[in-house]
């Protein structure tokens, strides 16, 4: 937590379970690029909310999708208002999205080949930090 510059009840958190089977998405084939429109709505959906509960703040993001947060950390309205607003030391309401390491997609607990704890710590690592938080906004699924 401390690389992400997060302290306790300091921050919010975003989840978003996008693979959840609703909407024409199944989880066995999921695919960001097919579904991306969709998904990038509710993603943005949820960081208003989080961001509507606690303006100005740090939000942590995470999802079962690698691709979800690299899009909400990289590419959303978000990011670039963030970098616009620091860039040029304009103080605007404004959120910081923050991440793990998402290089690597959770496992997930129902569907994964995985039998050992350590193939989940990355899921354990969301569930931890989210807890800590001061509120978390959850897409469509839940956690």
């Amino acid at each position: 937590m401390k690389s992400l510059q997060l302290n306790p009840k300091e921050y919010s958190s975003v989840h978003l379970r996008v693979k959840y089977p609703v909407k024409g998405i199944k989880e066995n084939d999921f695919s960001f690029e097919k579904h991306k429109s969709q998904i990038t709505g509710w993603a943005n959906n949820a960081v208003n909310c989080a961001a509507e509960l606690h303006p100005n703040s740090t939000i942590y993001v995470s999802s079962d999708n690698n691709d979800t947060v690299g899009y909400l950390l990289e590419e959303s309205h978000f990011a670039q208002h963030y970098i616009d607003a620091t860039k040029h030391k304009k103080h605007p309401l404004v959120v910081k999205l923050v991440a793990r390491d998402y290089s690597t997609e959770n496992e997930h607990v129902a569907f994964s080949q995985t039998t050992e704890v350590d193939g989940f710590m990355n899921v354990f690592e969301d569930l931890f930090i989210m807890g800590l938080g001061k509120c978390v906004a959850h897409g469509v699924g839940g956690y």
